[in-house]
């Protein structure tokens, strides 16, 4: 297939930038997801993979060869798009078998290759029907076997599942990632979702204000955030600090070893997500004792609020007995306290 690298990319509309100073890797066979906010960016880096728009700076390479001066059609890069995109006038096969016929391609080397893509993406037998007789997702999947059937290098998803209901947009999240480990198709995914983002991918790049703020795995942005934007983003909401002695952060919720940060006397910040939190009914051993302001049922869990001596703290767990105005105690297991090196 294909490896992807972009180097210093700088992007923008008019004098606006969108995106600047962007560096960033995708291997060979590897699927990735480009995530974040509305506004970040994310479609405008695939538009420029694609060649759509041309970067102010930096360049776009495909195994190893820039790709800038060459036209979209010349990369070996096939984009699909929020919406399906088919053609009304098509049937289901002669929409998939469509950038095969640009391409010259023989009819019986396109029937070939449209029959093999239609049974790997389950839509055999609809070969016929218009695209007004299939399902929302069954159109999803003909935009993406159209998109295969082409045997790019890179395939770009721009939020091609943000217009399904929760559970076909869950069949096809599955759907995808069963594809692309068949395939080994490199994959770039673009999506705002951050449970879509851990779910599919190999690895995740944070986009936050035209800038990429960390990649890696699910579990490292998830559990390690690089900074404090990052875990705000992945719900981070308990954030407090504490004076540095000894490779020790000293807070009111305990003692946190800090190896990454050093220097004593300096007060970095620390976070622990709210799942990790934990609650009992009288104090113990690295407790803070706190009463229970609020608390909001979420189904599997219930959100508490709990007002300590040192500060605001939430947590999430699957009891349901607090209630407001309810003393208890809570503990910050140390090996769950992210410190950012200050």
């Amino acid at each position: 297939m294909g490896d992807l690298r972009l180097e210093g990319l700088a992007l923008g509309y008019g004098p606006e930038a969108v995106v600047r100073d962007l560096t960033l890797s995708v291997a060979d066979g590897e699927m990735m997801s480009l995530l974040g906010p509305s506004g970040a960016g994310k479609t405008t880096i695939l538009r420029a993979v694609a060649g759509f728009i041309r970067p102010r700076a930096g360049r776009v390479l495909i195994d190893g060869r820039p790709v800038d001066d060459l036209p979209p059609e010349r990369r070996a890069v096939v984009m699909v798009f929020q919406k399906a995109l088919l053609f009304p006038f098509l049937d289901v096969a002669g929409n998939i078998g469509f950038g095969l016929k640009m391409q010259g391609l023989d009819p019986g080397e396109i029937r070939r290759r449209v029959d093999a893509i239609m049974d790997l993406t389950g839509l055999a037998g609809l070969g016929r029907r218009k695209v007004h007789e299939i399902s929302g997702g069954q159109q999803q999947r003909a935009a993406l076997a159209r998109a295969l059937v082409l045997q790019p290098a890179v395939l770009l998803l721009d939020e091609p599942l943000s217009s399904l209901d929760a559970n076909l947009r869950q069949q096809m999240r599955e759907f995808i990632q069963q594809i692309q480990a068949e395939t080994r198709v490199t994959t770039l995914f673009v999506t705002h979702d951050q449970g879509e983002a851990l779910m599919m991918s190999h690895r995740v790049s944070l986009l936050l204000g035209g800038r990429l703020r960390q990649t890696g795995t699910p579990r490292q942005l998830f559990y390690r955030p690089a900074d404090p934007d990052v875990a705000r983003f992945f719900g981070g909401e308990n954030f407090f600090d504490g004076r540095m002695e000894n490779g020790l952060l000293k807070t009111a919720f305990g003692d946190f070893p800090a190896p990454d940060t050093e220097n004593n006397g300096r007060r970095p910040l620390a976070t622990i997500r709210p799942e990790d939190v934990r609650l009992a009914p009288e104090a113990g051993n690295g407790s803070v004792m706190g009463e229970v302001t609020q608390t909001r049922f979420e189904g599997m869990a219930t959100r508490i609020w709990i007002r300590c001596d040192g500060g605001l703290v939430v947590a999430l767990t699957p009891e349901s007995r607090w209630t407001a105005g309810q003393r208890l105690a809570v503990v910050f297991p140390p090996d769950k306290v992210r410190v950012f090196p200050a």
